[in-house]
């Protein structure tokens, strides 16, 4: 990747059954760049997921469904 996109990341997640819907701690962090992972369902299936490097320092490795670009 060329450019780095601010991102909006959930991490720690968990499925809410009254929700029903994905809950867990939102931060915001730099897209730097994409890859796959084994899923961690056992499944044996590769997903799409971002490295991110989150504003706390750290980097993450997050399921591309769970980040939204901030911002145009």
């Amino acid at each position: 990747m060329t450019q780095h996109i601010q991102v909006r990341c959930l991490i720690d997640r968990f499925w809410d059954p009254h929700l029903l819907a994905w809950d867990g701690s939102e931060i915001n962090g730099t897209l730097i760049d994409v890859s796959t992972q084994t899923a961690d369902d056992t499944s044996g299936k590769l997903i799409p997921v971002g490295i991110v490097l989150l504003e706390d320092d750290t980097f993450q490795s997050v399921p591309m469904e769970f980040i939204e670009k901030i911002g145009a």
